[in-house]
C-alpha cells in the first residue's frame, strides 16, 4: 500500500475552499518554508514559500500537499479531492511532483523482537540504525521503519484519533501484525508516473534482507541469540529464514497497491 504522499506543484490552490473547509496557521516568524498551512480533514496544504529571499522563494513550488492514501478508498477518490483543491476538473497529474512517498505492508504473525535475529538492512551506516520504543529505524533515503502495527493502532485509538476500516479489521482479527514501511524522498517521479506503474516501487523492499541458514544452530550468533528467545517464538524465526519473506512482502504490496489504483468511480 501507499502510506503517504508529499506532492509539490507551482499551481495555486483554491484559497476560498481551503479557508472554508480547513483551519489555517500562519507562520509570521518566517521559520517555516511556507507561510500558510491549511489543515483539512483529509490533507494538509502548505502554500506561499516565504522563508528565503524573493528570488529563491520564486523557485520553490508554490504549493505542497501532505496526504495519506489510507483515508481514501481508492486513487480516484484521492484525485477527486486534488481536483477540488485546485478547482480544476481536468487536473494534469504530471503537474504534481512526488517529493516523498511511503510504501508499506503489514505482515501477519511476525514479532518485531524476533526480526532482529535474522534481519539486516543493506547499505546503511551504523549511525542511521536505532531502535526506539519498539520501532526499528534504519537508513535515511530510503528510510526503513518496522513496528508493531496493532500496538500503534491501539495507541491512536486510546487518543481518540481516526481509525480506518482496514485498521479496525486488523484489531478484530486478534492476530499480530508487523508494519514494514519504507520512506522514499528521492522519488524523481510525478503523480502520473506512479499512478501508471505503482508496482514499480516494490523493489524498494529489497532494501531488507533476512539471513538464511542450513539449519545448523550449534554455533555462531544465531545460537547465542536462541538462548534468549522464548520457545514459542522460535518457530517464527525458523519461518523467516526458511521462507522468502521479502518476496511475500513484495507480493502483498503489489496486490494491495494494484487494487487501490484500479479504475473505480470517483466519490
Amino acid at each position: 500500500m501507499i502510506d503517504r504522499f508529499s506532492l509539490t506543484t507551482f499551481l495555486m490552490p483554491d484559497v476560498d475552499y481551503l479557508e472554508s473547509e480547513g483551519t489555517v496557521r500562519i507562520d509570521k516568524s518566517r521559520t517555516k518554508l511556507y507561510k500558510y498551512i491549511y489543515e483539512l480533514p483529509k490533507a494538509t496544504v502548505f502554500c506561499c514559500p516565504h522563508k528565503f529571499s524573493d528570488n529563491i522563494n520564486a523557485k520553490i513550488a508554490f504549493t505542497k500537499i501532505d496526504i495519506n492514501p489510507k483515508r481514501f478508498e481508492c486513487f480516484s477518490e484521492m484525485t477527486a479531492l486534488l481536483r477540488i483543491l485546485f478547482d480544476l476538473s481536468g487536473l494534469n497529474l504530471e503537474n504534481l511532483n512526488v517529493s516523498r512517498v511511503d510504501i508499506a505492508v503489514d505482515m501477519e504473525n511476525i514479532s518485531v523482537e524476533n526480526l532482529l535475529s535474522t534481519m539486516k538492512v543493506k547499505n546503511i551506516r551504523t549511525e542511521s540504525f536505532n531502535i526506539y520504543k519498539g520501532t526499528i529505524y534504519a537508513g535515511n533515503d530510503p528510510k526503513v521503519r518496522i513496528y508493531n502495527k496493532v500496538k500503534e493502532i491501539r495507541t491512536r485509538e486510546k487518543k481518540g484519533q481516526e481509525i480506518t476500516g482496514y485498521e479496525k479489521s486488523l484489531l478484530e482479527s486478534g492476530k499480530e501484525y508487523t508494519r514494514f514501511e519504507i520512506q522514499i524522498r528521492s522519488v524523481k517521479k510525478n503523480l502520473k508516473d506512479i499512478a501508471d506503474d505503482p508496482v514499480s516501487l516494490a523493489p524498494y523492499f529489497d532494501k531488507l534482507e533476512f539471513i538464511k541458514t542450513n539449519g545448523d544452530e550449534t554455533h555462531g550468533i544465531l545460537h547465542f541469540i536462541y538462548r534468549f528467545v522464548n520457545r514459542k517464538f522460535r518457530k517464527q524465526i525458523e519461518e523467516m529464514r526458511d521462507n522468502d519473506l521479502i518476496e511475500r512482502m513484495k507480493d502483498t504490496y503489489r496486490k494491495n497497491v494494484t487494487d487501490w489504483f484500479s479504475e473505480k468511480e470517483s466519490f
